[in-house]
């Protein structure tokens, strides 16, 4: 509720009270009492109301009430000096009897006596009339000068300062009307209409049009108004005016959101004889207020708009588009739709940094419909732009060849949005801080790092990883103007390949060698069974069984990795590097281990006749027959390989060997079946005596002869202590 409204309530509060101790036509009337509500100053001058100066003093401490909102002690009277006047001018108590007040300036000549010899006009009965007319008369002119209706607590007609200068106007009251039948039903006269605008001036114009109809001597316009809807009927309406003309202008202020007028016609043939008259209806029309005096505030991304609420508003409807839109006015353009926004409206606007205007248009409701006011002046309002932090998400594709990153994000409501792609990590300070665009690449971010397209969709984008880069750094920028905010960057690292990779067998042991992956904090071997190295993985939800791990230096250092093998299987290695407190897995290089098959022999002299004796650690493979050997004897030195030297003839014993075997000795030598070196050996293979003939100092040495089977374990023969193989070692006798 605006000041001035509070403040008018409790003038007219004031005034019911004063009413019980003094007469009414010694109080303010409501006009002065509007007036001095808008501006107080006329308490001191009186202006055009003088007779605001004999309550001077009573109403500025009723002023002063309102303002602090304490109206209960001008309701109750406890306070003396509220009643008061504030000259020594003699005010008539008002008496307990009824007597007929003396008419005020506006309605002079209220009454014309009819000439003696007139026939006096019949009267008509009505719902309201007394049968004795001075009776009626008196009632009528004590309630003229405190109303001017039936209604309590409305001001008399009062011509204005700019009707004063209607000559149409004429000075009848309303108790000199005739009343309307108790039983009529008013229709509007067909062809008439009613027509309220607002003028110039600041009040409203009153215009209507009228059928032809049969001339009469007299005819008087009688308008009547109430800040509400009433009856048909002109004695439930305020009283304003009469006149003979078809237009009046209302210069009172609204009190309400809206102000309804009736416009009543009396014929006759004189104007006595009008007011007597049924009156008939022109038309009833209402004025709606229109929202004025807007006020606009931005803070932070919501507008805000105020204005003074009035009574009998249903709701409001602001409508709001950005400034160089033509058409406002649309149902597309209303905001704010799930409120009544009675004194005001908050609204967020999709895009800051614009200009937006408002539109607000009230609506009351009349007779069950739902009526609009005339829209609005346009109000505008810059939004400043304000630059946010927006965040983004991020989902990584790979599609085997590249890597690729879409990022989303919602649109702000103002500026654009920038993704940066960098190799490195942008300043840590500058994350959510508010900068200038200009020292962006100070920062990390530089415009070649630049990776959305500002003329392509606004919400989303694709970056491409590039194959040389082990780490990528994406950063969401929010530009406005020169004004730049860095939200929250999202990072990916990886490690290069590992290249090649080879296992060198040690057959106690295995050496695996690669080239060091770029980034990689370590290499993990992780061991499986043979076909699963596709699958089985460093961590503990995936299968294998993790051999080493090892880090650059101890790399460097060894040559190498270097672990023993259970057996043939496979091997991935793993490259990792540690991010974030996570760790981060390289792609997977697969390693096929064959295994090792062991091979031993022994020289043993059994009986005066030297025997060779084969071992091997597991048993022969299915795809292969027999294992070929071949055993060498070299004059001066240990043979090094199967064509070094020559071939000792040799010939299989199975059994024992006490019995002579009637096998021819032969090169070469066929095995199978070969047992391990703590078993029982039941095969033998005697050697030729005829390396006899050789040097004392001469060595022999046993070679594996066969061909290379890739899918077959790796053979490794391992020679006794070379002791065992000279040839003086076993010819002592």
């Amino acid at each position: 509720m605006s000041t001035e409204y509070q403040i008018l309530s409790a003038f007219r509060t004031w005034r019911d009270v004063a009413r019980e101790r003094y007469s009414a036509d010694s109080l303010p009337e409501d006009e002065a009492l509007i007036a001095a509500a808008e501006n107080p100053e006329l308490l001191k001058t009186g202006g055009q109301f003088p007779e605001l100066l004999v309550w001077a003093k009573p109403l500025r401490r009723v002023v002063g009430y309102a303002r602090v909102g304490t109206t209960d002690i001008i309701e109750d009277g406890s306070d003396p000096l509220l009643f008061q006047p504030d000259l020594s001018v003699e005010v008539p108590k008002a008496e307990p009897s009824e007597k007929t007040a003396e008419p005020e300036a506006p309605v002079e000549a209220l009454v014309e006596t009819p000439p003696a010899e007139s026939k006096p006009t019949p009267r008509r009965h009505s719902r309201h009339r007394e049968d004795n007319p001075a009776a009626t008369a008196a009632k009528d002119i004590l309630k003229a000068t405190e109303s001017g209706s039936r209604r309590g607590g409305k001001r008399r007609a009062k011509a204005d300062n700019s009707a004063q200068e209607d000559k149409n106007l004429r000075s009848w009251a309303a108790f000199e009307f005739a009343r309307l039948d108790a039983f009529a039903r008013p229709e509007p006269l067909a062809g008439a209409g009613l027509r309220v605008v607002p003028d110039q001036q600041g009040g409203l114009s009153l215009d209507w049009e009228l059928p032809e109809l049969p001339q009469k001597k007299a005819r008087l316009f009688r308008i009547v108004s109430d800040e509400q809807t009433f009856e048909l009927d002109p004695d439930f309406g305020e009283h304003r005016a009469v006149t003979v003309g078809t237009k009046w202008v209302d210069s009172a202020p609204l009190t309400t959101a809206y102000r309804m007028y009736q416009v009543w016609m009396y014929e006759g043939n004189s104007e006595h004889d009008a007011v007597q008259s049924q009156p008939v209806l022109i038309g009833e029309k209402s004025y709606i207020h229109p929202i004025s005096g807007i006020e606009l505030s931005a803070a932070g991304s919501e507008v805000k708009g105020q204005w003074e609420s009035a009574e009998h508003t249903h709701r409001v409807a602001v409508f709001a588009v950005p400034k160089n839109e033509r058409l406002t006015l649309a149902r597309r353009n209303e905001i704010a739709t799930d409120t009544a926004n009675l004194q005001g409206f908050r609204f967020q606007p999709q895009h800051r940094g614009r200009e937006y205007k408002f539109v607000a248009q009230r609506f009351v409701t009349i007779n069950g419909l739902e009526l609009a006011s005339a829209p609005s002046e346009e109000v505008t309002i810059n939004v400043p732009a304000e630059v946010m932090a927006v965040p983004i998400q991020v989902v990584e594709k790979d599609d085997g060849f590249d890597t690729t990153f879409k990022v989303t994000w919602q649109p702000p409501h103002s500026g654009e949005v920038r993704i940066y792609r960098t190799a490195t990590a942008p300043d840590p300070d500058l994350q959510f801080n508010e900068i200038e665009v200009d020292q962006l690449e100070g920062f990390g971010l530089a415009r070649r790092d630049w990776a959305n397209d500002l003329e392509g969709e606004k919400s989303s984008c694709t970056v491409t990883w590039p194959d040389d880069w082990y780490s990528i750094f994406i950063t969401p920028v929010n530009v406005v103007g020169n004004q730049a905010q860095v939200g929250k960057t999202h990072s990916r690292v990886r490690v290069g390949a590992i290249t090649n990779a080879t296992l060198h067998e040690r057959v106690n042991s295995q050496l695996l060698t690669f080239g060091w992956s770029e980034e990689a904090h370590e290499v993990t071997a992780v061991f499986g069974e043979t076909g699963t190295g596709q699958h089985i993985g460093p961590t503990p939800e995936t299968p294998g069984t993790s051999l080493v791990s090892i880090h650059q230096e101890a790399y460097q250092d060894e040559g190498g990795m270097r672990f023993p093998l259970p057996g043939p299987g496979d091997i991935a290695l793993f490259a990792s590097r540690v991010y974030e407190g996570h760790q981060i897995w390289g792609e997977p290089v697969v390693l096929h281990y064959r295994g090792v098959r062991q091979f031993s022999y022994q020289l043993q002299v059994i009986g005066g006749r030297l025997f060779l004796a084969i071992f091997s650690d597991r048993d022969q493979p299915a795809s292969q027959q027999l294992d070929q050997f071949t055993l060498r004897i070299h004059r001066s030195r240990l043979p090094l390989e199967p064509e070094d030297g020559d071939e000792v003839l040799t010939r299989m014993i199975d059994g024992t060997t006490n019995e002579p075997d009637e096998a021819q000795f032969s090169p070469g030598i066929s095995a199978g079946s070969l047992r391990p070196v703590d078993q029982q050996v039941v095969k033998y293979w005697e050697i030729d005596p005829q390396i006899l003939s050789y040097p004392a100092s001469s060595l022999m040495r046993l070679f594996i002869r066969q061909p290379a089977d890739s899918m077959a374990p790796v053979n490794a023969l391992i020679d006794p202590d070379p002791a065992q193989l000279r040839l003086n070692t076993w010819n002592r006798g």
